[in-house]
């Protein structure tokens, strides 16, 4: 009596068993095995974030040319006269002499008030900037204190456009649409910031 041979295990019965089931690896349950990347990708930048850096570097803009301009609407002879006017309506009596040099100290004030205000909100606006291109949180926060405040600045500052107007009705029409036009900027930035898709990609960066 003879034996019937074994199948070896290189059966064609069998072979491919094993390419096929490696082949089947991390998809136990008969579902395609995830690529690399399909979770941990960033966000893409949505459109209403890139206006947000746009908004944030033309309310800058605004803010210096408006800036500039009021060193220019600072008239020396409309200080003195509105000084005179005050001081006439205090009972005070002044001399020429001392008139000249209120007038000169106020000027000088002035100036350098203002480039203050510039070189401080030059270096604001830079780090506002710089934190929304990385994506921070506390850049928007900051953002929106500044924009909030000077938005109320501004405003008040409105209420005495008449008097740069009387130095200098030119610079002072501009000025005048300069600081409408920020004020209207500040607010838009201000939505755009707190916008649901601006959350979300700060959320998602964070």
């Amino acid at each position: 009596m003879t034996e019937n041979p074994q199948q070896p295990y290189g059966n064609p019965a069998f072979e491919g068993h094993g390419e096929h089931a490696a082949g089947q690896q991390g998809s136990k349950y008969g579902t395609e095995a995830y690529g690399s990347g399909a979770f941990g990708q960033e966000m893409a930048e949505p459109k209403k974030f890139g206006l947000l850096k746009k908004l944030t570097l033309i309310s800058f803009a605004v803010y210096v040319i408006n800036g500039i301009m009021s060193l220019f609407g600072l008239d020396e002879e409309t200080i003195r006269t509105q000084l005179q006017d005050q001081m006439e309506a205090q009972g005070q009596a002044v001399t020429g002499e001392q008139l000249d040099q209120v007038v000169s100290a106020g000027m000088v004030g002035g100036i350098a008030f203002a480039i203050a205000n510039i070189v401080v909100a030059v270096v604001l606006y830079l780090v506002v900037f710089f934190g929304l291109r990385k994506a921070k949180g506390w850049a928007r926060i900051l953002g929106t204190v500044l924009a909030a405040i000077g938005t109320l600045f501004t405003a008040y500052g409105l209420l005495g456009i008449g008097t740069m107007m009387e130095g200098n009705a030119t610079i002072g029409i501009v000025s005048l649409v300069l600081s409408a036009v920020f004020v209207v900027i500040n607010i838009v930035w201000i939505v755009t910031a707190f916008s649901k898709d601006v959350n979300a990609y700060l959320s998602a960066r964070a």
